[in-house]
């Protein structure tokens, strides 16, 4: 167990002292429960609410992975991204 432990610890260290040549990303939603509905719960004044049920969903993820240690990064961010010009004639 020890040794597999010392192995561990040294791919971590590997992973963070990596430069990271990371993949082009890639989109890679993650599956979430979404909650519908509300129900009260408890008695007297002491009430509160709860969802009725969940329903399957998805959340806009992407991901980026290293070609040299397999570190996976997720985001769930987006930036706009500028491609070219083009004349204008206004």
């Amino acid at each position: 167990m020890e040794r597999l432990l010392e192995e561990v610890r040294q791919e971590q260290q590997a992973m963070e002292n990596c430069g990271h040549d990371w993949n082009d990303p890639i989109y890679d939603p993650e599956d979430i429960k979404i909650p519908y509905g509300q129900k009260n719960v408890g008695k007297g004044v002491d009430i509160w609410f709860e969802p009725e049920g969940y329903r399957d969903g998805k959340k806009d993820r992407w991901s980026r992975e290293c070609k040299k240690c397999g570190k996976i990064e997720y985001t769930y961010k987006q930036e706009p991204v500028i491609v070219g010009h083009k004349p204008s004639f206004k």
